[in-house]
C-alpha cells in the first residue's frame, strides 16, 4: 500500500486550484488506503470505476493500476480533466473523461459499477459533500468516499446512505495532510481527521415519478 501511495503522490498536481471547488490532490496515502481496501474486498478487479469529481485523476489512476477494466473521470473543471488525461494517458484500460456537474450528472444509473471519490468537504459550499454522496449512490451499487470527520457529519452520512437504500460501513479513520495551496490558507500545512466509508446497495429505491406516473429519467440517477 505504501508503494501505491508513493506512485500516486508523483502524479501531476493542479496548476491553478480553485478555492470555490476546494481543489486539492488526494494525498497518496489516503488514496492508497481507499483503493487497497476496495481491492482486497474484490470491488475493483474488472470493475468499471467512476471517479466522481476526479480532479487530477488520482483515484482513477490507482484503480486502473489495481485491475479496474475501465475508469470514468468526471469533473466540472476542464483544466482538471486535462491534467487527469495527462496522468492516466500512459495506462492500459478504457478511460472516459466527462465534463459535468454532480447537480445534473450526464450519467444514468450504471448499477454494477464502483464510485471512488474524495468530494469537496463543504468548507466553501455547505452540503457539497452530501450532494456528491447522493449523486454517487444513485449511479452505482458500491461507493467509497472520504469525508471530513465530525460526529454530526458521520451521523448525517450514515442517515443519507440509509435513505438511498445503502448499508454504510466506516472503514477507517485517518489524518489528512494538505499543503498551503489556496488563498484562504494561512498555514503551510493543514492536518485534520477524515473518515473513509464503503457503501453497498441493499434496497432499490424507486425513482421519483411525475404527475403522469412515469419516472423522470434524470441523468443523475
Amino acid at each position: 500500500m505504501r508503494d501505491l501511495g508513493a506512485v500516486l503522490d508523483r502524479l501531476k498536481d493542479f496548476e491553478n486550484p480553485s478555492e470555490g471547488l476546494e481543489q486539492y490532490r488526494t494525498p497518496g496515502d489516503l488514496a492508497a488506503l481507499m483503493l487497497w481496501d476496495a481491492h482486497l474486498r474484490g470491488d475493483i478487479d474488472g470493475a468499471v470505476v467512476v471517479d466522481l469529481g476526479c480532479g487530477t485523476g488520482v483515484l482513477a489512476y490507482g484503480s486502473l493500476l489495481l485491475g479496474a477494466s475501465a475508469a470514468v473521470c468526471l469533473d466540472v473543471d476542464w483544466e482538471a480533466l486535462t491534467i487527469a488525461r495527462e496522468n492516466i494517458g500512459a495506462l492500459r484500460g478504457l478511460t472516459d473523461l466527462v465534463a459535468g456537474d454532480v447537480k445534473a450528472l450526464p450519467l444514468r444509473s450504471i448499477g454494477s459499477c464502483l464510485v471512488v471519490m474524495n468530494p469537496p468537504f463543504g468548507v466553501k459550499k455547505r452540503g457539497a459533500d452530501i450532494l456528491f454522496l447522493r449523486s454517487a449512490l444513485r449511479i452505482c451499487d458500491k461507493v467509497y468516499s472520504l469525508h471530513k470527520y465530525s460526529p454530526g457529519g458521520v451521523e448525517l452520512v450514515m442517515r443519507v446512505a440509509g435513505e438511498e437504500g445503502f448499508a454504510p460501513l466506516l472503514v477507517a479513520e485517518a489524518s489528512m495532510t494538505i499543503k498551503q495551496r489556496l488563498k484562504h490558507h494561512r498555514r503551510r500545512v493543514y492536518r485534520f481527521k477524515v473518515v473513509l466509508f464503503r457503501f453497498v446497495r441493499t434496497v432499490q429505491v424507486e425513482e421519483p415519478r411525475d404527475e403522469q406516473g412515469s419516472t423522470r429519467g434524470s441523468s443523475s440517477r
